[in-house]
């Protein structure tokens, strides 16, 4: 991984090192991990769960979307999306639907990181 790939990451507020022990060290399977991410279809799914009012599918996706976001060292994205899923199991739509701005805006700014990583798409 080079310094200007760790650089963006981490302006992202991606947790690179704590990232890395996970995975062992092996920086090529977490960048790896990092394209792959790009083809989950969690946040898509919150947000047809939105439009079609459906709170236990906005549910699964969001919870879904926040692990993949804590074992990637999203810590943002993760944050946002456990404060979504905490009001969805409080049955608090009104509060999840207030969630989903941080959760729309974390998710654009980790994507747009791993679309500038080096080799990638910058």
């Amino acid at each position: 991984m080079t310094d200007k790939t760790l650089a963006v990451l981490r302006a992202a507020s991606i947790d690179v090192e704590g990232t890395l022990a996970r995975f062992c060290g092996n920086s090529a399977l977490y960048e790896k991990f990092l394209v792959k991410f790009l083809q989950d279809d969690n946040f898509e799914k919150i947000g047809e769960a939105i439009r079609a009012s459906d709170s236990q599918m906005m549910q699964m996706a969001a919870h879904t979307l926040k692990g993949v976001s804590g074992n990637l060292g999203f810590t943002d994205l993760m944050a946002a999306c456990a404060e979504m899923v905490s009001q969805l199991r409080q049955t608090n739509m009104e509060g999840a639907l207030a969630a989903y701005p941080r959760v729309r805006e974390t998710y654009e700014t980790v994507c747009e990181a791993i679309n500038s990583m080096e080799g990638i798409g910058g």
